[in-house]
């Protein structure tokens, strides 16, 4: 399962990450971290939930921190609301782009998606019966 330009990895399981707030406007701003789960992947952008109401302004910049086999990724972007119930924000977060790490986080993703692939399998298999053998037994007197 290869991922294209415009693919997005929905996870199984999600991935750990935090957020801070680095820029408002033009002033730097160093925020204490928040807790959030990926919960889809791609080149350019993310979706995570949060049970935090964040601010989706453009002019707010966010730094992003996560891992994916141990390797771990720190970019910044913007964030946009997908939708929002009793405990849970969806958002978007558009990446700021940087060469270096856009072909490294696609290759991570591209890893990330042949694994999930690859344990979807198994996991779908372990639900499927195994085919018996069929005895007939002929009850005729």
């Amino acid at each position: 399962m290869a991922l294209e330009k415009k693919s997005k990895l929905s996870l199984i399981v999600p991935l750990d990450g935090k957020l801070n707030i680095i820029q408002i406007r033009n002033q730097l701003i160093n925020s204490k971290y928040a807790l959030i789960d990926i919960i889809a992947l791609e080149k350019s952008q993310f979706t995570f939930a949060s049970p935090l109401c964040l601010p989706t302004s453009h002019q707010v910049t966010y730094g992003f921190e996560f891992t994916i086999f141990g390797q771990s990724f720190r970019v910044n972007g913007n964030i946009e609301l997908e939708s929002n119930n009793d405990n849970e924000y969806i958002y978007k977060a558009v990446i700021q782009s940087e060469d270096h790490v856009d072909s490294e986080m696609l290759y991570a993703i591209n890893q990330l998606a042949v694994t999930q692939n690859t344990e979807y399998v198994k996991l779908s298999k372990s639900y499927t019966p195994e085919p018996s053998s069929a005895v007939t037994v002929d009850l005729t007197c």
